[in-house]
């Protein structure tokens, strides 16, 4: 749990600080011309699993507000893996709740900034918010934060135009949560 803190901690300084650094421009003048490749993609068998018994209404994440508590389920069928994610109440046992969703700030039909300027927000906005809604500095919480980006199709689309971070707690080795967080002090 330490390393990821540290880990997360860096990222974000190392994201932050490329984000306001300047990019030479003659290293993107050169490139060299080198025929494509095709890559075949081989993926392992996996092992059959029942679906498992899970509780809450099956949502898209995408559709989830603030203070919205869900789980997620993953299983394999037939060479697939399946991943379902519920909605559930913050009184019962959930194993993340969504403490901030925030708009990407690009105008409208503004073209997709790059995956390292979403991660860049996404963690400068989740970490900024985390002491105001647990209560704790997340160094000092034993709950931990991640966050949901758009893609770029769901970012570029003309009508859909999702730009929302979702930024989520959970506790730390797989825990499950009873009642909101929400100035837990954890």
């Amino acid at each position: 749990m330490a390393r990821r803190r540290i880990l997360f901690s860096f990222l974000a300084l190392a994201l932050l600080a490329n984000a306001c650094g300047s990019q030479d421009t003659e290293d993107l003048a050169t490139t060299d011309t080198v025929a494509p490749t095709t890559l075949v993609e081989t993926r392992p068998t996996l092992v059959e699993e029942n679906a498992p018994d899970w509780v809450g209404e099956p949502v898209n994440l995408h559709d989830l507000k603030a203070d919205d508590c869900f789980n997620q389920y993953s299983w394999a069928t037939e060479d697939r893996q399946i991943e379902l994610s519920t909605k559930v109440p913050c009184q019962a046992p959930h194993q993340f709740e969504i403490y901030k969703l925030v708009q990407h700030p690009a105008r409208n039909g503004a073209p997709w900034p790059g995956d390292e300027e979403i991660v860049a927000f996404a963690i400068s906005q989740c970490y900024e918010s985390f002491e105001g809604f647990v209560g704790l500095i997340y160094e000092l919480s034993e709950l931990e934060l991640d966050y949901l980006t758009p893609n770029r199709s769901n970012f570029e689309h003309e009508i859909a135009q999702f730009r929302g971070v979702h930024c989520y707690l959970y506790l730390d080795q797989g825990g499950e949560l009873i009642g909101s967080s929400r100035g837990s002090q954890r």
